[in-house]
């Protein structure tokens, strides 16, 4: 990998295609891709510079008339259901949401890094509240909390919650860490 270099799963890259064709239609995808300069070519396995990934999205933004918050959380609610289709047994294996975003870190992230040795996962840190909520501490260099909480949604449809989340604060704002307040609906 090269130095400030940052790399991102195919996986990631091919959920996102699977979310516009679904979602929209086959010709946008093209449209995007052949706007960022990209053969649009990705295998699950396979790294890709965090940078193409930025520009699709970016121009998922302008062609949709979306924020890049709200791209990349309505992305991470889709990412959910096409990660777990395809390892269904980092949720399936956990009793409720709780306990399985306690595992994000200790068991997901550890096997991706398992995986591949130059892998760069968010660091995730679970703490309950006396009050019954629950804090998810993110930190990313890639600042991708919004996509973390579109994750978090996904991960709640999946185990049948509504959750209130609310980022308390965020490194993009020039936070150390990106904080989540997630409270039962």
């Amino acid at each position: 990998m090269e130095s400030g270099v940052m790399n991102m799963k195919g996986a990631v890259f091919v959920a996102l295609q699977d979310m516009i064709m679904d979602e929209f239609e086959l010709d946008l995808w093209h449209q995007i891709i052949d706007a960022v300069g990209s053969d649009g070519v990705y295998t699950a396995t396979l790294n890709y510079d965090d940078q193409e990934l930025m520009a699709i999205v970016g121009e998922i933004c302008s062609r949709l008339s979306l924020s890049r918050a709200d791209a990349l959380r309505h992305f991470g609610r889709y990412l959910f259901d096409f990660l777990h289709r395809g390892h269904p047994m980092f949720a399936d294996s956990k009793a409720d949401f709780h306990s399985f975003i306690s595992s994000i870190d200790g068991v997901i992230h550890l096997e991706v890094m398992k995986l591949d040795d130059q892998a760069r996962p968010p660091k995730i840190e679970v703490q309950t509240r006396p009050d019954g909520d629950t804090r998810l501490l993110y930190s990313s260099e890639r600042n991708l909390c919004h996509l973390a909480e579109g994750l978090l949604i996904g991960a709640a449809d999946h185990f049948g919650i509504n959750i209130e989340l609310e980022q308390l604060c965020c490194r993009l704002e020039g936070a150390e860490v990106c904080e989540f307040r997630i409270g039962k609906a």
